[in-house]
């Protein structure tokens, strides 16, 4: 992957948390998400590009009290921010 396709799974994860408005999307509905061609994204890449969000401010891991194990993510106010001033929310 070029870092300008790189850019664009960023923008399209970060995009794809944004539609859920405020409720955790788990791994499986990020991927959802993604156009049909970067479905069969291996699952330590996607994870890796989550994290990267994550270390970015932009999505925070949803804090579950009830099945932890089941991880999901939430966009936060800097992911909104980022996406409100690029023109894609």
């Amino acid at each position: 992957m070029n870092p300008k396709q790189r850019e664009n799974l960023r923008l399209l994860i970060l995009s794809t948390i944004n539609m859920a408005r405020g409720y955790g999307v788990p791994m499986d509905g990020i991927r959802m998400g993604l156009p049909p061609q970067l479905r069969q994204l291996d699952a330590d890449d996607l994870r890796a590009e989550v994290q990267y969000l994550i270390d970015k401010g932009f999505v925070a891991l949803e804090g579950k009290v009830i099945s932890p194990e089941n991880r999901e993510w939430k966009i936060t106010a800097e992911g909104r921010d980022f996406l409100a001033t690029e023109g894609l929310a």
